[in-house]
């Protein structure tokens, strides 16, 4: 994507890519605030029917005002057809990031909590993230831990998605039995999802694993929930529960 200008917005850098946007860290002139703007690819605009797509469901998922899910300040597109929406700067880094430096029990439980009610929040209004990993996690200048990423969430019985596609969408590691067996998913996709990032927080590893995203997609669908270390043995009642292949 090259050099973008957004009416309304200085953007200063850049925060991360992926192959269906760009974020940078830019200033929103009308309150004088730093935000993160996403700029979808260019090439998703070919589609006809994404625009109104990406507009309905970006504005939907605005509507998801919760303490512990990323607030969305505007959405829209510009002269140039780049389909854009501003969101709240989290500059307290990633779960991810935290994950590789060793987080304790209390955090962990703190974390957990915190997405918990994000995402129970979404489900009560019939919204599945469908994408929650650690990478997605993000934390406020508090520490407040804030989900963020509903590009591919959808609306349950909904039957468009701005990341439509006919296969399993989300990162391998983390994707459910339905997902890996592409089949529509409700909100127990993301408790087994939120699962998996228990269990890597609390081992240092992920539960399931392969040599490609096949095989660890079979993994999630076949093998048995492992066993945690004894030291851990206090939280493997919450591990079966969140990895049941069938809850």
């Amino acid at each position: 994507m090259a050099r973008v200008t957004i009416p309304g917005y200085t953007i200063e850098r850049e925060l991360g890519s992926g192959g269906m946007a760009k974020v940078y860290l830019a200033i929103q002139h009308s309150l004088e605030r730093k935000v993160a703007l996403k700029v979808m690819s260019p090439i998703l605009a070919a589609d006809e029917s994404f625009s109104k797509r990406f507009l309905r469901e970006a504005r939907t998922i605005a509507g998801l005002t919760h303490p512990n899910i990323v607030a969305i300040y505007e959405v829209g597109v510009t002269v140039d057809n780049l389909h854009f929406f501003a969101m709240q700067h989290l500059p307290g880094g990633d779960f991810a990031s935290r994950m590789r430096e060793g987080v304790s029990e209390a955090e962990l439980r703190r974390v957990l909590g915190g997405i918990g009610r994000a995402l129970g929040f979404a489900h009560e209004r019939g919204f599945v993230h469908r994408d929650v990993t650690p990478a997605n996690i993000l934390f406020d200048p508090t520490g407040n831990p804030v989900l963020t990423d509903f590009g591919i969430a959808r609306a349950v019985g909904g039957s468009t998605r701005i990341t439509h596609t006919g296969v399993s969408i989300g990162t391998s590691i983390y994707m459910s039995p339905e997902q890996a067996r592409g089949a529509e998913v409700d909100a127990r996709s993301d408790l087994y999802s939120l699962g998996v990032l228990a269990y890597e927080a609390l081992t240092g590893d992920v539960p399931y694993k392969g040599a490609d995203s096949f095989a660890v997609a079979y993994a999630h669908v076949f093998e048995p929930i492992p066993r945690l270390p004894t030291e851990r043995g206090n939280w493997q009642g919450l591990i079966d529960k969140a990895l049941a292949k069938d809850p």
